[in-house]
């Protein structure tokens, strides 16, 4: 069943699989903060799309299935379905590879269960790429990779295979993670160095909140204030998932006020994130570093900000030095990213808002 509160990126997703047909890149690496609608755009906008292209796409989620026994093992194995599959029958097929039971093509297969020596992943991808069709891999949450123990030969081996085989087996890969996605890609030494474009995933604007307005105008009949419902938004840091669920509250509760179901929301969105545990666990610098840039200032190393912290901590100065260390334990610890761009930002949108509710 459709979703109707999913608002469709159709021309992003086109400007990204154009590239990738035409060759201009084998393999983009999109990156945004968690809870930013990624996974939605790769399975809604994505893959029908590049099916539509002739495109067999494989799907598999780093993050979901990263709690797994082995989820190196279960990458690979998922990967030599995929594989198998694909060399089956006739027409394109779409294959998610981070489920227990796997539709493709509405033929169920079961997680295997048992263990089986199977090719190296190398050999897997030269499979892939000797069908007639090519293949597009969506892989989410790639900086889960990096953190699989003992996974390095694997890893190794992915590379190899796309490399080899770039012209038929494209890979578009989501990360949250700045530092997880810097061991992956950015690091000299990472097994993933230069191999992948890396592009920030566009946050949505007004278009998006004039959508879902619309939306709750056909299922209740009544109107919704569009500006008071996009600076709502921009409070839950243009995060699509607590605007939605703000707009599924009203539906199903026309009486309920904007301002009412935001509030329980945001609420809601603390409660569950224990911040104040979060935030008292910190030390205080990075906390003047994450109330700072929550304010908006995504270059922290400048001297005015320095000026203020001194004045802060009641020292006389604090060096540039301090500032960076605790900047690298900041991003260490996931709180913080780093955009392409070099501007900071909080990675979470729930800290943020809580942040800059309850912080003086």
């Amino acid at each position: 069943m459709k979703d109707p509160l999913y608002f469709p990126r159709t021309e992003l997703a086109a400007a990204l699989l154009g590239s990738l047909k035409s060759g201009i890149s084998s393999a983009f690496t999109l990156f945004a903060p968690r809870r930013m609608g990624k996974t939605q755009f790769l399975t809604n906008d994505i893959a029908p799309a590049a099916e539509k292209d002739g495109f067999n796409v494989f799907y598999f989620s780093f993050m979901d299935n990263r709690d797994t026994a082995d989820p190196a093992r279960f990458f690979h194995e998922a990967l030599h379905r995929f594989a198998l599959n694909i060399r089956t029958g006739s027409g394109v097929k779409t294959f998610f590879g981070s489920f227990t039971k796997i539709e493709v093509l509405g033929v169920g297969i079961e997680k295997e269960t048992q263990r089986q020596e199977i090719p190296a992943v190398s050999e897997i991808i030269a499979h892939i790429a000797a069908d007639d069709r090519p293949t597009l891999l969506l892989l989410d949450e790639a900086q889960e990779l990096a953190r699989i123990p003992r996974a390095e030969g694997m890893i190794r081996s992915l590379r190899t295979g796309l490399d080899i085989h770039q012209n038929r087996v494209k890979t578009l890969f989501t990360g949250s993670s700045t530092n997880g996605l810097r061991a992956m890609f950015n690091d000299i030494k990472a097994p993933f160095f230069h191999f992948s474009h890396a592009l920030d995933f566009p946050t949505l604007g007004r278009e998006f909140t004039d959508f879902l307005a619309g939306v709750y105008r056909e299922r209740t009949g009544q109107d919704l204030n569009a500006d008071k419902l996009y600076s709502v938004f921009v409070q839950f840091d243009k995060s699509p998932m607590y605007i939605r669920a703000v707009i599924q509250d009203l539906i199903i509760n026309p009486a309920l006020s904007l301002e009412a179901a935001a509030n329980a929301r945001l609420a809601q969105m603390q409660e569950n994130g224990n911040f104040p545990r979060q935030w008292n666990a910190l030390s205080a610098m990075e906390r003047l570093l994450l109330q700072s840039v929550a304010r908006g200032d995504t270059s922290p190393y400048g001297a005015e900000f320095r000026a203020k912290a001194a004045c802060t901590l009641g020292v006389e100065t604090v060096k540039a030095s301090s500032v960076q260390n605790a900047v690298r334990k900041l991003l260490r610890k996931d709180l913080m990213a780093k955009d392409s761009g070099g501007a900071f930002r909080i990675n979470s949108p729930m800290l943020q808002a809580w942040i800059n509710e309850n912080v003086e």
